[in-house]
């Protein structure tokens, strides 16, 4: 792992970008960048909140994970929190902010099963709803798309426990950035794009191990002579690629 200095806002913290706010109680919180002006954000929470989630002057921590999954992280002061449900808040910036996780990682196409539970979202009765048979159809370490046939929105928190080979197990906390309506024959579900909120050092250890492994195997296979003139696809590619 390194560790680096950030380029600013202009490397991570631009309007609508989705983030998450992290604060004394170290619960996280999922939101968007409203606004950006010398020096001060305005974040709007993905959730009103019933009391207020932060104190003025209280220190937070801004993260993100950027398509190449490298953690960007900043150190904030909170300047005021307004708005129904204490959804807006206002930070300043304390100085530049630090790169981590600054590595080559990977997007692996694969259906790898998984179970989640719903522990936030925008309809109450889906709260507490749990999936047993959920499948991803690409993950990386900074998330993951998948489909179901919950009607989640963005902003909605999943608990999920996935099963990789060799009986490893690896939990996250993540929470869904955006869905897509997917038409199937007899019904429509929905496209869920995950970011990780939640994984903890080993466990992004192992899904980085699987990953590799995947990518690994993948690329060393033999091509086959099909007769076509066409490659065969690789479906493990490098992110940004």
């Amino acid at each position: 792992m390194s560790t680096q200095n950030a380029d600013g806002l202009d490397q991570g913290l631009k309007v609508g970008l989705a983030v998450s706010i992290q604060g004394s109680s170290q619960e996280e919180f999922a939101a968007s960048v409203a606004t950006s002006c010398s020096g001060e954000l305005w974040l709007e929470l993905s959730r009103p909140c019933l009391k207020v989630p932060f104190q003025k002057g209280e220190r937070v921590r801004i993260k993100y994970w950027n398509e190449g999954s490298i953690v960007y992280c900043w150190d904030a002061d909170i300047i005021q929190i307004a708005g129904a449900g204490y959804q807006h808040v206002a930070i300043t910036l304390r100085g530049q902010g630090i790169t981590i996780q600054r590595r080559r990682y990977y997007r692996v196409n694969a259906a790898i099963p998984f179970s989640f539970s719903v522990i936030d979202a925008a309809e109450a009765h889906l709260i507490g709803k749990k999936v047993s048979t959920a499948k991803t159809q690409n993950i990386s370490v900074a998330g993951l798309r998948f489909e179901t046939s919950l009607g989640l929105k963005a902003g909605d928190k999943l608990e999920m426990n996935f099963r990789l080979p060799a009986s490893q197990v690896v939990k996250a906390v993540g929470w869904v950035v955006r869905t897509e309506a997917v038409p199937k024959k007899d019904k429509v579900l929905s496209a869920v794009a995950l970011k990780f909120l939640q994984l903890n050092e080993e466990h992004q250890m192992r899904l980085m191990e699987f990953l590799a492994q995947s990518c690994e195997e993948t690329t060393s296979q033999p091509t086959q002579n099909t007769g076509s003139q066409h490659p065969q696809p690789n479906f493990y590619q490098p992110i940004g690629t």
